[in-house]
């Protein structure tokens, strides 16, 4: 890059000599051939007795100071051709001029020798002079090249030696010079997030074989036992359904990893496209209430005109329904939960709120982490603690946010923003 850069820097130096040399060359060219043929036609008025014009003194009568007028100048005569000669003598510059009363023009010469060597000494002075300064232009413009990529060739060396086992370093954005301070802050964001990105997957890799050890230890410890001595019918089926119900378990846990891959968009992803979400709303509302029925819950409906939003459909539809899933089964009975949404210029949110117990606020930064229960046994309920997680994935794969809030006693409220599109009406399609 050195190169290309005192190569560019030398053929631009180059080019501005060359324009303003050659510029200066014909101006000089131009002035002093005027000056030249101004001397041959003088001769040539002088030979031909042309009067050259006179000084005239007159004084005034009270005796003041003279007075000086220059009298009338004779035109030049009409000139014919111009052109240089050579002859033994050296240069001539030839005029033919016309001459009253004759036939043929008049031919008049002067010495151009001084003439010639002064325009050839100023071509090879302006060359010499073009040819150093490109030259000391190139290597003055290799040299500020090379200190001003030393601090971006330190940095590629750093970013060369960052992979997933020491996200931690980062770009020392104070040694790079002022122009380069907002690429390095961008850098160093990019492997925040990273880090972050990375740091998540490990724990996610780490609880996800925690979860999997646990029935796969069950299993092959209920079989072992039951095959130290011989068992009678009811307790190898008492064995098979204690290992089946392990089975199940891992079932479930390989299908909540297979979905956090699709919402990761590894496979089987759509295209994001520019919607009403209100009809979307009120089928997942009616999904919700028939088992919202069961645990004698009211769903509430409180979505008024067109929803826009720029999103996934699917992705959509499983937020909302994972969303109500959560606020109703964990509601107490009689219980209300209340799907709403509203929009501004720029995005629209939809919210999710429940009158149930609450959350402890211990428990709700831990919320989106993968397998995070507030309560650790899994028998309790049955949940693998990836519902929420998998909520909070579909929500950023879509370009929105998904915040809670909660109090013990008075609910939990979910709020999902996302990208709204153009589309705004003030019509009363509700839900």
């Amino acid at each position: 890059m050195t190169r290309r850069i005192a190569i560019t820097m030398m053929l631009t130096v180059w080019a501005t000599i060359l324009v303003a040399g050659t510029t200066a060359w014909i101006a000089a060219w131009v002035i002093l051939l005027r000056n030249l043929d101004r001397r041959v036609l003088d001769m040539a008025k002088a030979h031909l007795g042309v009067g050259l014009g006179a000084r005239v003194v007159v004084n005034d009568s009270a005796g003041g100071p003279r007075i000086r007028e220059r009298a009338h100048e004779d035109p030049d005569p009409p000139v014919t051709a111009r052109q240089f000669v050579i002859n033994p003598d050296g240069y001539f510059r030839k005029l033919e001029v016309v001459v009253p009363g004759s036939a043929s023009p008049g031919v008049f010469e002067l010495p151009a020798d001084d003439f010639i060597f002064t325009m050839e000494a100023l071509a090879g002075s302006l060359a010499a002079c073009g040819i150093a300064a490109g030259a000391a232009a190139a290597l003055v413009a290799r040299r500020i090249a090379r200190l001003s990529l030393r601090p971006l060739n330190q940095t590629a060396a750093v970013i060369g030696t960052i992979d997933e086992a020491n996200l931690d370093q980062r770009i020392e954005a104070e040694e790079l010079p002022v122009e380069l301070r907002p690429m390095a802050g961008r850098l160093n964001e990019m492997l925040e997030r990273l880090s972050r990105a990375f740091e998540q997957r490990r724990r996610f890799l780490a609880d996800a074989s925690h979860e999997l050890r646990t029935p796969v230890a069950a299993i092959i410890t209920t079989m072992e036992v039951a095959l130290r001595r011989p068992r009678t019918a009811s307790e190898l089926t008492e064995t098979l359904e204690t290992c089946l119900s392990e089975a199940r378990h891992m079932r479930l846990l390989v299908q909540a990893l297979l979905r956090q891959v699709r919402a990761e968009g590894i496979v089987g992803d759509e295209e994001a496209e520019s919607l009403d979400a209100g009809a979307m709303l009120k089928q997942c509302a009616d999904l919700a209430g028939s088992l919202a029925a069961e645990r004698n819950v009211s769903v509430v409906r409180r979505v008024q005109g067109l929803v826009p939003v720029h999103a996934q459909p699917g992705r959509l539809r499983s937020v909302v329904l994972n969303l109500m899933s959560n606020a109703i089964e964990y509601n107490h009975a009689g219980g209300t939960v209340e799907l709403s949404a509203r929009s501004d210029e720029a995005s629209t949110e939809i919210i999710v709120k429940d009158d149930g117990p609450g959350i402890s606020p211990e428990h709700l930064p831990h919320l989106f982490q993968p397998f995070y229960r507030a309560t650790r046994s899994r028998e309790s309920d049955g949940h693998l603690g990836l519902g929420l997680f998998l909520v909070d994935s579909h929500v950023k794969a879509m370009g929105g946010e998904c915040r809670v809030e909660s109090a013990l006693g008075r609910g939990t409220t979910f709020r999902v923003r996302l990208p709204g599109n153009s589309r705004r009406t003030n019509g009363n399609g509700g839900v």
